[in-house]
């Protein structure tokens, strides 16, 4: 083989110089898919329990309002912590089922869908609280501040400590330690209503609304460092657009 034909076959099959890892993503062919769209497809996959869950939240809501109208948001901010739990069942849901490495290696990584379908829940939930706190609040007749914040508390509090748990403790047990969070925070919320009423009076309300903004604080931490610790965030996300 001469000289020259050696150069050609080289020339051929010469590696590319190495580039940077957004401009190699980019320049791979890929159909793009907008965010919008990526988010509203993950809607058929989550479970249908989940949503059931969330759900089952405005029943005790309609039959407290109905028959217990005095206790109406102390009956409610029991269930709220189990509106957090359908939030952290879902993000449990590839652990639980053993499909992480699988879900990572996709287009798509476990970590983008996780975040479109939290998203997805997140706003459902949102929606929820829009109508429970309403009617909380007029039921109970006392302020709205106070029925939000006496019903957001105990749901910050039981989704900040499940994150905290998930990121802590990848497998399929964690779901239970979420489980009895959610029991607990729920058990304490009714017995400090009827073992230390006077918390609950109106010159503590300023303390509620620090616990709830500190609790949101801590929420979204534990949010930012669950999704930092899993890899191939913006590698997957960079497909949608």
């Amino acid at each position: 083989m001469n000289r020259e034909l050696k150069k050609q076959i080289a020339k051929a099959f010469d590696a590319p110089t190495p580039g940077r890892k957004v401009q190699f993503i980019h320049s791979l062919p890929r159909p793009h898919i907008s965010t919008k769209t990526f988010i509203c497809d993950q809607i058929p996959f989550i479970k249908k329990s989940v949503w059931l869950m969330s759900i089952l939240i405005l029943l005790p809501v309609a039959w407290a309002a109905s028959f217990a109208s005095e206790n109406t948001v102390w009956i409610v901010s029991a269930f709220t912590p189990f509106l957090a739990l359908s939030l952290i069942a879902e993000s449990t849901k590839s652990a639980i089922y053993g499909m992480n490495e699988l879900e990572m290696s996709a287009r798509f990584s476990l970590k983008s869908v996780v975040l479109a379908r939290l998203i997805i829940l997140g706003v459902f939930n949102f929606g929820i609280f829009c109508i429970i706190i309403p009617v909380c609040h007029v039921a109970n007749s006392i302020s709205f501040m106070q029925t939000g914040v006496y019903l957001f508390v105990p749901y910050l509090l039981t989704t900040s400590i499940s994150l905290y748990l998930v990121r802590r403790f990848r497998n399929k047990e964690v779901i239970y330690g979420c489980m009895a969070v959610a029991v607990f925070v729920s058990g304490v919320n009714m017995t400090l209503r009827y073992m230390a009423d006077f918390l609950f009076q109106t010159n503590y309300l300023v303390w509620w609304i620090v616990a709830a903004l500190f609790l949101f604080g801590i929420t979204a931490k534990e949010f930012y460092h669950t999704f930092k610790k899993t890899e191939g965030f913006i590698w997957n996300f960079a497909l949608t657009d």
